[in-house]
């Protein structure tokens, strides 16, 4: 009987993708203590004058850990009319990073220009970056924000 390349490579492939699906299907689940996750409860951002929460979506924050690292995890979306960097909002709860805690975020798109920066400084502050006005920002969407908070 002769075998060429092809059916010798499909039996070798083969052979662990089925041990594999029948250790998973037997495996017991991780123990979320063992650098599982842990997330806090959503809080509300505290917007500045001007600055609008989008119907259905406040923007709130919390802290996450996953496997021993925590993050900044953000959702929502504001209307704005920002024609320079400006501070949109200030952290809920007393929150403040130890550094700049920076991500990129959604914004309307202007002149091919469809993210701006996002930044919480030291003492809480909440400011978007990349406004100007001849390519104002009208909303910035933030369900794509998680970045290390420290």
């Amino acid at each position: 009987m002769s075998q060429n390349r092809r059916s010798i490579l499909g039996a070798a492939l083969a052979l662990p993708a089925a041990l594999t699906a029948s250790s998973l299907l037997t495996a017991a689940p991780a123990a979320a203590a063992t650098g599982g996750v842990e997330a806090g409860e959503w809080a509300d951002l505290i917007l500045e004058p001007g600055i609008t929460a989008q119907v259905g979506a406040t923007p709130q924050v919390r802290i996450i850990t996953i496997a021993g690292t925590t993050f900044l995890q953000a959702r929502g979306a504001v209307t704005c009319n920002l024609t320079a960097d400006a501070k949109i909002a200030t952290m809920p709860g007393g929150l403040k990073p130890t550094w700049y805690t920076r991500a990129a975020a959604p914004r309307n798109n202007s002149q091919g220009i469809n993210a701006c920066r996002f930044e919480v400084n030291t003492a809480g502050s909440v400011s978007v970056y990349g406004a100007n006005t001849g390519n104002p920002i009208t909303w910035v969407q933030f369900d794509s924000i998680q970045t290390i908070w420290r």
